[in-house]
């Protein structure tokens, strides 16, 4: 009689758990899961079977451990890098899932536009990885099209802080296509029309933040501000006061006011609002 082998004896047991798992018992097949790898550690298929099994009960920890396992024993499987940064992000760990997704990424640059957009994600919210992050939008962006209007935000803010206006204001109108009833939209794309001296096209950008929330304080105040630009100071201050009318408490804007009327050389009006924004 032939004597089975280490490797027969964890693939049977393997195949147990399998149908243990088919059948909803899932415990008893971690149980034989595990089992399976002590016979045979390197095994690595009952080793990924446990992974997703604690995905599905959430237990993060574990299944952590088990892609972090399967690395060790295929270092090139950019995909045990792909889904163990996912477990990461769902513990916060979120330095340790951006180095899983770029470790990915240089096995394979040919992952998904959902790969880079995920990285994009987790990029933003870390300081100095604005250049990253943009790198990575960038690429989902040229792999796909078919994204939400909040992805073209982000993007958009990205290519603003790297002063890449004539992209960002590409994005922002991308996201006001997806989503035109988003004030922020229309706010973001006017200061970077702003940034370009492109007056007339921010002007009519706030304008539009406006039609949809009246109140907005913002931007009435930076339709004062390009109104003073374009040298319209009776505008200017319609402006500045219907900020005010809509927030009284917003002190800063007394201080405006004075200047353009002092601009005019309407010296009374000017030192009665230089008093009242030092109240």
């Amino acid at each position: 009689m032939v004597k089975e082998t280490k490797m027969e004896k964890a693939q049977a047991i393997f195949e147990e758990g399998n149908k243990l798992k088919e059948s909803g018992n899932i415990e008893e097949s971690i149980q034989s899961y595990q089992k399976a790898l002590q016979i045979k550690p390197e095994y690595t298929k009952p080793l990924n079977n446990l992974a997703e099994i604690y995905e599905s009960q959430k237990n993060w920890g574990e299944a952590t451990k088990c892609y972090q396992r399967l690395i060790g024993l295929k270092p090139e499987n950019y995909g045990a890098y792909l889904k163990l940064a996912k477990v990461l992000v769902k513990q916060n760990k979120i330095y340790g899932a951006i180095a899983a997704y770029q470790e990915a990424i240089a096995l394979n640059p040919d992952v998904s536009a959902m790969v880079y957009k995920n990285l994009g994600d987790l990029l933003v919210k870390e300081k100095d990885t604005v250049g990253d992050a943009l790198a990575a939008y960038g690429k989902a962006a040229e792999l796909s099209s078919d994204w939400k209007a909040g992805f073209y935000v982000k993007y958009g803010d990205m290519l603003a802080k790297k002063k890449q206006l004539d992209e960002a204001i590409e994005s922002y109108k991308k996201a006001i296509t997806l989503s035109p009833e988003q004030v922020r939209n229309y706010m973001s794309l006017g200061d970077v029309l702003t940034k370009k001296e492109e007056l007339d096209q921010a002007i009519s950008s706030y304008q539009k933040a406006i039609q949809l929330k009246p109140d907005l304080t913002g931007a009435y105040k930076k339709l004062g501000d390009l109104f003073v630009k374009k040298e319209q100071l009776d505008t200017a201050i319609r402006c500045y006061q219907k900020a005010l009318e809509v927030n009284p408490e917003a002190i800063h804007i007394y201080s405006l006011l004075g200047d353009v009327f002092a601009q005019q050389g309407k010296e009374a009006e000017a030192q009665h609002y230089y008093e009242k924004a030092s109240y």
